[in-house]
């Protein structure tokens, strides 16, 4: 899966959202959900925007870039604390578009970091649990990261790793035979699946650590 957007900005109580436009699709047919983690079951919706964009009222205008983005981009700014979600930690988005009462197109959570953590300080770690899907999940980081640690916490179900939808996939072992799989290349998007010994999909938990490839 493409992405479906990019935050083109990202400051203390600033989120800049960028989508492409798209013909054909209802008036209000940009809407944006959040979660605490990537496994959240059933994401809020905090945001449905016109194809003209949304500014939040929360927002500072005078701080606000201008960017022509007339039939190219729907632009949507907001500030997380505008609907309950603390800034100063990371949570995850998801976007969709809508035509008539159905969400058309889906895409994959995207890790939101805090301004703090978009400088290549430290560590970036992520823990959830997979779907039970046989089907790779796509998980979508907010830059390119690297010096990613992937580890299973599961006692007895694989874990299966890939960096590109299709690829090729490595396997991480029960966590009864400790393993760690190291990715020194960079990466955008992980591509996550749980299996049993048997090879049936399952819901496996797992933890990643990371850092920004390039710091500002």
């Amino acid at each position: 899966m493409n992405r479906l957007f990019k935050i083109a900005r990202r400051r203390p109580h600033i989120v800049d959202f960028y989508t492409p436009f798209k013909y054909g699709l209802d008036t209000a047919g940009y809407r944006i959900k959040w979660g605490q983690n990537f496994d959240t079951a059933v994401p809020a919706m905090i945001i449905n925007s016109t194809n003209i964009g949304f500014l939040d009222d929360n927002v500072n205008r005078n701080v606000i870039e201008t960017q022509p983005t007339t039939g190219t981009d729907v632009r949507i700014v907001f500030d997380p604390t505008t609907y309950s979600i603390d800034d100063s930690k990371p949570f995850w988005l998801t976007f969709a578009q809508i035509q008539g009462a159905a969400e058309v197109l889906v895409s994959a959570p995207t890790l939101i970091l805090p301004d703090s953590a978009n400088k290549g300080v430290g560590l970036v770690t992520i823990r959830g649990t997979t779907t039970a899907s046989l089907t790779p999940q796509q998980i979508d980081l907010p830059f390119l990261m690297a010096d990613f640690r992937i580890h299973n916490e599961e006692p007895t179900n694989y874990l299966y790793v890939a960096t590109e939808a299709g690829g090729p996939e490595q396997q991480l072992r029960p966590d009864t035979v400790p393993q760690v799989t190291s990715l020194n290349a960079t990466q955008g998007s992980l591509y996550v699946r749980g299996a049993t010994a048997a090879g049936a999909g399952v819901a496996v938990t797992f933890s990643a650590s990371f850092t920004l490839a390039f710091p500002k």
